[in-house]
């Protein structure tokens, strides 16, 4: 009999030692995490490195990567997510892009990035900020979509009318405080018959970006903010140029019917461009305040509905780790721990745990350590013997090696006994899971 798979995702769970922590903020409440460690004490671990031990992957990579993808030659580029995540379809020839609202110091010729997140500010004001700018956007008659999702974040939708453009461009966000936004170039590879088109999209994306800081830079708000000591969102900061494309869906990769729940417009944007259907869940919103509860009871649903496999992704450890609040992470691992204990009683499940990367509370961006990862379940496995889920336990306890992304998958798959024998090919297709079979012989 196939098991089920559920797939937890703790955004940003790694982390690094915390002095006033004594470890890190998954070590310092590991005793405590009731149904993770009953997972973890019945299950595989060990360490994942997403990408590869030392590079520190962005979530988007990531993901992609721990589906079984290869970022070589289908990863899109970050905006194409976050424009699925918003429910946003591109149309051929149109260069999708991330921003961050960020507060910026002129210096010079320059523009010095203070906040990459201005403040980490409020929807309703960073909404109406990129509302006012839609209308500046119309009044120069720039081919140009803008929308703002949560907090900093926004998605830019670039449209071709005096030529093609092209994503072969470089980020304007050096992703550094201290540092100034940087002019978008196209990339040193782009090949030359291309190299026209990404002129012309970084000219397009660098004037953009130049109007947003003239026109928010003297906005009523912006200066309301300073007033009350507060980063103004003064200028939108692009990265991730992608285009539209097409990939191969999920479910035909791995032969699971597929459903998520997700809060982030990215982890959204992720899992429709791969063809999961989503299970809603009213008050997940990809922050720290989120429906947590309400997300484990939307694993529940789908795999009451049939499906049998579910990606769950909370981003909280991952925002509170970039504002460098270790112990407020620290306890919101406990607090989701909490809520994990209906998943804990499923019957012929398999359930991995883990996070996309480690991101540093010291420091406060993504490293390049790995991240513990477990892998649960309910009947046969080989326990590792750990007692307590954590970087160090999953160390010590190792028994599945230090793992990249593409073994994810495989892992899930092998332990829920939908796995075929490496070399076996019953279906012209080339795909390795029990159940793709050929045209059956007839006499």
């Amino acid at each position: 009999m196939h098991k089920r798979i559920v797939f937890i995702v703790l955004d940003g769970l790694g982390d690094e030692y915390i002095p006033q922590l004594k470890g890190t903020p998954l070590e310092y409440v590991s005793e405590e995490l009731i149904n993770i460690n009953k997972l973890v004490s019945r299950g595989l671990c060990g360490l994942l490195a997403p990408v590869s031990i030392g590079i520190p992957p962005s979530s988007d990579t990531a993901h992609l990567s721990m589906f079984g993808y290869d970022l070589a030659v289908e990863y899109p580029g970050r905006g194409v997510f976050e424009a699925y995540g918003e429910g946003l379809e591109l149309k051929e020839g149109e260069v999708a892009f991330r921003f961050n609202l960020e507060t910026v110091e002129k210096k010079g010729n320059h523009l010095i990035i203070r906040d990459r997140r201005a403040g980490r500010i409020e929807d309703p004001i960073a909404e109406k900020l990129i509302e006012d700018f839609k209308r500046v956007l119309k009044e120069h008659d720039l081919p140009v979509e803008i929308h703002h999702t949560v907090e900093h974040r926004g998605t830019l939708i670039l449209k071709p009318r005096d030529g093609k453009l092209s994503p072969k461009i470089s980020d304007m966000d050096p992703h550094e405080v201290g540092q100034p936004v940087l002019q978008s170039e196209p990339y040193e590879e782009t090949p030359e018959n291309e190299l026209e088109n990404a002129k012309r999209t970084a000219d397009l994306i660098n004037r953009i970006v130049r109007l947003s800081y003239e026109f928010l830079n003297d906005h009523e708000l912006n200066k309301q903010r300073i007033a009350e000591g507060k980063p103004p969102g003064n200028i939108i900061v692009p990265r991730g140029a992608g285009m539209k494309t097409k990939l191969r869906s999920f479910s035909e990769k791995w032969g699971v019917k597929a459903a998520f729940v997700a809060g982030g417009p990215l982890y959204k944007g992720v899992a429709r461009l791969i063809g999961m259907h989503e299970i809603p869940v009213p008050g997940a919103t990809g922050k720290v305040k989120t429906n947590l509860k309400g997300k484990v009871e939307g694993v529940l649903k789908a795999l009451d509905e049939g499906y049998d496999f579910v990606f769950l992704h909370i981003k909280g450890t991952d925002t509170l780790s970039h504002d460098k609040k270790s112990l407020e992470k620290a306890l919101f691992i406990k607090k989701i721990d909490e809520h994990l204990e209906p998943l804990t009683e499923l019957k012929d499940i398999v359930i991995g745990l883990t996070g996309d990367h480690s991101t540093s509370s010291l420091q406060g961006k993504h490293i390049g350590l790995p991240v513990p990862i477990l892998f649960y379940t309910d009947i046969g496995g080989r326990p590792s013997g750990a007692k307590a889920f954590s970087e160090h336990n999953c160390a010590k306890y190792n028994n599945i090696g230090v793992i990249r992304g593409p073994d994810v998958m495989p892992l899930l798959m092998d332990l829920a006994g939908r796995m075929n024998e490496f070399g076996l090919r019953p279906s012209p297709k080339r795909v390795l899971y029990i159940g793709a079979f050929g045209r059956p012989l007839s006499l």
